[in-house]
Order: structure tokens, then C-alpha cells, then sequence
């Protein structure tokens, strides 16, 4: 199967859905520092003192954390291309890449059959200054809060708010030339604890097989100890680690289109409702066939 756009003639469509579970704190900033008497109440009341102000993660309409689909988006097209802009496969997304493929589909008649000579498979997927990407990451709300044992030590988990799924954490910041703790540097932040779970989905369309592969192996680096996908702020010390499980993955194309738009037709659905599911077998198969496409590139002497 050829490589196609987004937005080319109808090939097949992908839904994969799974689960992301924190296994550190996790941090993503809304840009927000409040104070909350009651998470974090003045430290002296004799003195009248204020409320201590921490920083925020950002929230749904329901008021918990989530992650937005730009985070995942990025996260995971920044660690594919760390690992194989060497093999040809991926490339630094600079103002000097957006340019130079913008001035040579301008140069081109024909740019849809051309252009793509051009793109490295990251940019058929998460897009370029001249094409859309094929896949679209959902908003990853929290599906389940942390599991807070009972007897728990309550310092680890004090002012804990169980409506946002999140804690508040201290930390200073340090001198740069005595290497200690700075004077008057304390700040507070909130984080979602290690133990929340989150719900993935990630859809596409027009993938081949290796773009697939890609995807899968991509989702897979959460669950790497050498070199893991990291979430949010503070990566340096840890944070934004996670476990990622998948739960399905459902897919439409030449072969079960017609009896999926006969159901669409009695029941009403549309869009990615009700997908055929694919098989733990078949999504194997693209992740080997995503391994053998960068192995031949390899052999042929292609890397940069």
C-alpha cells in the first residue's frame, strides 16, 4: 500500500483506545497560580498572613485534570523523531523544514503525487506546513482518580482534592552558585498523584500498514524504562511517567465498509462508532511490518 494524505481518496479509518496510568506525579500547567485556604491555608494566622498561591494543571468543564490531545500530539512526535530522524523516517520540525517544503509545493504543478516524496513518515501522520496530519488525538480525560490505601500515610497525600484528582507539592529553587536551596524561593504546585488513570483514543485515516506500526510502537514507548514518552512538566525529575495499556482497536476499510454503512443506515451511527474491531494478531503484524521498513532503509545505506 502506497502512502496517501489525509484528505485523498477514502482508504481505511482507525480508532485505538487504551488506558495511560500515571506512575509519578504529573504536571500540566494552565498558566494559572491561585490560592485555595483551604488546600493551602496562610502559614501563621496571628500575622494576618495571605493564603500561599501554587500553580494550577489544567482542567475539563468537570473541574478534574485531563490531557489535552495537543500534549500527547507533541510528546509523542518529539520522541519519534529523537529515536529515528538518523534512519530517515522523521525530522526536527524547525521554521527552516516548514519553509523549504512550503517553497517546493509552491515550485510543483502537481503537488499531491510529489510532494510526498518530500515528507518522512512523521509528517504524513502529524503533518507539515503542507499537508494535514493523518491522526488526531483525542483529549485524555481522567478516567479514574488515584487509589489512595487505606492508612496511607496522610502527609504523602495531604491536601488532596478528590473532585480535581490532584495534590499540592512543594519545592525550592536553587542557587546557582551555592548549589543549596535559595532563600525565600518556595513554591508550591499541584500535580495529578501516580495511580490516576486516563482514558487514550487516537484516530486516523488513510494509514498504511508502517504508519501504523509507527503509531503502535510510538503509544509503546510510555512503557519503556530506557527511553520512556514523558508527559508535562519536570520530565528532568522524573515526572510525567506513565504505564500505557491498550484496549482496542477498531478499523474500517474496503472489506467491512459496505455492511458498516448498512448497520449506519438501521441504527443512525457515524463517524468512528462502531468500528470493527482489529485483532491482537493483525496489530502485531504492523508493528513487525514498521520494524522490517526502517531495518531495509538501514541496509540500503539510506540514514542521514
Amino acid at each position: 500500500m502506497e502512502q496517501s494524505f489525509k484528505g485523498g481518496t477514502f482508504i481505511n479509518r482507525y480508532k485505538i483506545t487504551g488506558t495511560l496510568k500515571t506512575i509519578s506525579p504529573l504536571h500540566i500547567g494552565n498558566g494559572d497560580m491561585i490560592a485555595d485556604e483551604k488546600r493551602l491555608p496562610q502559614s501563621d494566622e496571628r500575622k494576618k498572613e495571605k493564603a500561599h498561591l501554587f500553580t494550577t494543571v489544567i482542567t475539563g468543564c468537570d473541574k478534574r485534570a485531563y490531557i489535552p490531545g495537543s500534549t500527547l500530539k507533541g510528546n509523542l512526535r518529539s520522541w519519534l523523531t529523537q529515536i529515528f530522524c538518523d534512519l530517515s523516517l522523521a525530522c526536527v520540525n524547525t521554521s527552516k523544514r516548514a519553509l523549504d517544503l512550503k517553497k517546493f509545493a509552491e515550485e510543483l504543478k502537481d503537488k499531491k503525487t510529489k510532494i510526498g516524496e518530500q515528507l518522512k513518515m512523521t509528517e504524513y501522520l502529524f503533518g507539515s506546513t503542507v499537508n494535514a496530519g493523518k491522526l488526531e488525538f483525542w483529549d485524555a480525560p481522567m478516567a479514574a482518580p488515584p487509589n489512595i490505601p487505606a492508612g496511607h500515610s496522610p502527609l504523602a497525600y495531604s491536601r488532596f482534592d478528590s473532585d480535581r484528582g490532584t495534590l499540592i507539592m512543594k519545592s525550592v529553587a536553587i542557587d546557582p552558585v551555592t548549589g543549596t536551596a535559595a532563600k525565600n524561593k518556595l513554591f508550591n504546585y499541584e500535580v495529578v498523584p501516580r495511580g490516576a488513570a486516563f482514558s487514550l483514543t487516537v484516530s486516523g485515516q488513510n494509514l498504511t500498514n508502517a504508519e501504523m506500526g509507527m503509531l503502535l510502537f510510538a503509544l509503546d514507548g510510555f512503557n519503556s524504562f530506557i527511553w520512556p514518552v514523558t508527559l508535562g512538566g519536570m520530565g528532568s525529575v522524573g515526572f510525567g511517567r506513565f504505564t500505557f495499556n491498550m484496549k482496542q482497536i477498531s478499523y474500517l476499510n474496503g472489506s467491512n465498509y459496505s455492511a458498516w454503512m448498512e448497520g449506519a443506515l438501521r441504527e443512525g451511527h457515524a463517524g468512528y462508532t462502531k468500528l470493527p474491531l482489529l485483532s491482537e494478531e493483525e496489530q502485531e503484524e504492523y508493528i513487525e511490518k514498521f520494524k522490517s521498513r526502517f531495518i531495509s532503509r538501514i541496509k540500503k545505506g539510506e540514514c542521514k
